[in-house]
């Protein structure tokens, strides 16, 4: 159970994807007004990944009060679903399960009440997807598989989402999204999904850091362990 300690933290990159990645695309359903709520709170959140707890409980707050004032901001609820899972995996890091388990539902719960609200909503759908993807990586299989299935759910749907204009996207959102795809379809197993993402980014992004990443993936043996981590997230 050690292992739950660090899910959250190997996600910090993955989120940041998540708030950031898509927010220049015009054709998003976004709602205006919570377009970028994650910069009221990812500073504080991200600093608090990093073991801030001062900050981690400032962005704590400010997403409660964002839901007290209306408590059906999805954004703020994805985010506060991703603190309370950081949180929950401490608490499973210090052996203390009866005091993670409830919070670690919780946390869960308000990430898929999130994308029950707002399931057109990058800002919401890529944030769950992108905490719950190094959490399923690292845990014991009874409770990552569940977490797989929404990890994909959340990815496809973006895709197909974003298929008809895909060339639109920059480089390091379109490498995010199929190296995402690729990683979950491996992790499940599905290695010729996998395969025909990696296929993509070596011949939609050449001379990347994404088409060497994919190369290295298309020419490892099925068994090995690889994963994904976010490229340049923090530049945005």
């Amino acid at each position: 159970m050690r292992k739950i300690a660090n899910w959250i933290q190997l996600g910090i990159c993955f989120v940041s994807m998540g708030a950031s990645a898509f927010a220049d695309d015009p054709k998003q359903p976004q709602k205006e007004t919570q377009r970028r709520f994650d910069l009221v709170v990812r500073e504080d959140i991200f600093a608090g990944f990093g073991g801030d707890s001062a900050a981690l409980d400032r962005g704590e707050s400010e997403c409660e009060k964002a839901l007290k004032e209306d408590s059906k901001n999805a954004e703020a609820m994805v985010w506060l679903g991703a603190v309370q899972m950081f949180k929950a995996g401490g608490l499973f890091g210090k052996n203390k399960p009866a005091e993670a388990f409830p919070l670690w539902t919780k946390g869960l719960k308000n990430m898929d009440d999130a994308v029950k609200l707002e399931p057109d909503n990058v800002g919401v759908r890529i944030p769950r997807a992108s905490v719950l993807l190094p959490s399923a990586r690292n845990a014991p299989a009874v409770m990552g598989a569940p977490l797989l299935k929404t990890v994909l759910k959340d990815f496809e749907y973006i895709y197909k989402k974003q298929a008809e204009h895909l060339d639109e996207l920059g480089t390091h959102s379109r490498g995010e999204l199929r190296m995402g795809l690729a990683d979950t379809y491996r992790l499940l197993g599905k290695l010729e999904e996998s395969k025909e993402q990696l296929e993509a980014i070596a011949k939609e992004l050449p001379d990347t850091e994404y088409a060497t990443e994919a190369k290295e993936w298309l020419a490892a043996a099925p068994t090995a362990k690889l994963s994904h981590n976010c490229k340049g997230c923090h530049s945005n």
